[in-house]
């Protein structure tokens, strides 16, 4: 009798992976930065020609939203066909509907959980809006920077997220890049034509034609503290999107749309703080709100509706900067989202302290910020050298938190830190 043996089984090689599966998060991270740079930059082009609170309010609360979900249409078209193009016959137009099973892994996701997902978006948009085109872009960088700490105090407590030694040293240089930045301004507030032009006067700004124009006391510490606070429903934002997308593991396209329908109805929502008073505008009210979005339109076109609104007359027209800051502006929001989902908020936050760095660089020039182009003070270049710092320390060490990244994101996780470890320092 011959016995039978058995035959050891092989495991077949691995799948070799392609080309942007071993190096995705490195190249979604290099379109993020740059992308969000150029974003922040043309936003305060559109910002500085509207220049009024009433337009800009105007503008972030009910064209921008619209405008972004027309162009983000054209990415869902794409997206169905090429994914269909990968053999994927599942996905048509019907992936879009509410309570699509292929929306996450556990299936449909809630309508109220992605309706959450854009307010924080909204709310800071409406609150900084007023402010952007009063606080110079260095300043509204740094400041921005500050949404890290806000964050990492909210995942503390929300996903019991964990830090090391260097998360806090991360932290803390963001701290102190904005104090260095500011640091000038305050000791030396240097009012005269020459400190405004060397950035050393706090309580000026440079408008859309190129004008130096002061504000008093009050005004600057209402804008000022207005920007502040606005970053506040930004770092709740980051980190309730984190939740969502890796707890239930959403398509990025899929939240990205349902989120941007639901931003409009906030936009809507949020439209009455134009009826709240500000210093230096003009006061209006409840029956003033239609026409003020009439008169916002055209200031956009490059009309004056207003004998006063100098700034809507710039050249180019503020609809220039418009359609420029909407391409940027939706291809950012893409990239951000997938790398909240593969990495984490926080993680996506300290990489946007590079972002905003290149976005003060670029502010500089002509070519992105029109007339209103400012050279950096050398307190402007170290603060971004201080917040990049920021960016490396901080990703010395992983985070640890009841969330796991989506598939796929431990090993994006590796790539991240040996490219930041390995050559953090030349490409920062």
């Amino acid at each position: 009798m011959v016995e039978e043996t058995e035959t050891p089984l092989v495991e077949s090689p691995a799948k070799p992976k392609s080309f942007f599966e071993r190096f995705a998060v490195a190249i979604v991270f290099c379109v993020f930065v740059t992308f969000r740079a150029l974003d922040r930059v043309f936003l305060k082009d559109v910002n500085n020609a509207l220049a009024r609170s009433s337009y800009n309010l105007v503008w972030s609360n009910i064209i921008w939203p619209l405008a972004i979900q027309i162009m983000t249409i054209c990415i869902l078209l794409a997206y169905v066909v090429a994914m269909r193009w990968q053999g994927n016959k599942e996905y048509t137009w019907r992936f879009f509907l509410p309570g699509n099973k292929m929306a996450s892994s556990l299936g449909p996701v809630p309508m109220w959980q992605l309706a959450l997902f854009s307010i924080g978006d909204q709310l800071n948009a409406a609150l900084s809006a007023p402010a952007s085109p009063f606080v110079t872009q260095p300043i509204q960088s740094v400041m921005t920077n500050s949404v890290l700490i806000w964050m990492a105090i909210m995942a503390f407590f929300w996903i019991r997220a964990r830090y090391q030694q260097v998360h806090y040293l991360g932290i803390a240089l963001v701290m102190m890049s904005i104090l260095v930045q500011i640091s000038s301004k305050v000791t030396s507030n240097d009012c005269s034509f020459d400190g405004m032009r060397s950035g050393d006067c706090f309580s000026s700004y440079k408008d859309a034609n190129g004008k130096y124009i002061m504000l008093s006391i009050s005004q600057m510490l209402v804008w000022y503290i207005l920007f502040f606070v606005s970053t506040l429903p930004a770092a709740w934002g980051n980190v309730y999107k984190q939740v969502i997308l890796q707890r239930r593991d959403v398509d990025v396209v899929y939240a990205t749309w349902w989120s941007g329908n639901f931003q409009v109805l906030w936009g809507w929502l949020f439209l009455p703080l134009i009826w709240i008073p500000l210093p230096g505008q003009e006061v209006l009210g409840p029956g003033a709100t239609f026409s003020e979005i009439g008169k916002t339109l055209s200031c956009l076109a490059g009309h004056m509706p207003r004998p006063d609104d100098f700034t809507c007359a710039s050249s180019p027209p503020p609809y220039f900067w418009v359609i420029v800051y909407l391409c940027f502006n939706v291809s950012f929001n893409l990239a951000l989202l997938w790398l909240t989902k593969r990495m984490s908020a926080a993680w996506a936050q300290v990489a946007t302290v590079l972002c905003l760095n290149l976005c003060s660089i670029f502010s500089q020039f002509k070519f992105a910020a029109g007339d209103s182009a400012e050279w950096m003070s050398l307190n402007d270049w170290l603060g971004l050298i201080v917040a990049s710092m920021a960016l490396w320390a901080y990703n010395l060490a992983p985070e640890v938190s009841d969330l796991q990244p989506a598939s796929g994101g431990g090993g994006c996780e590796s790539v991240a830190d040996s490219i930041i470890k390995a050559g953090g320092s030349h490409k920062e």
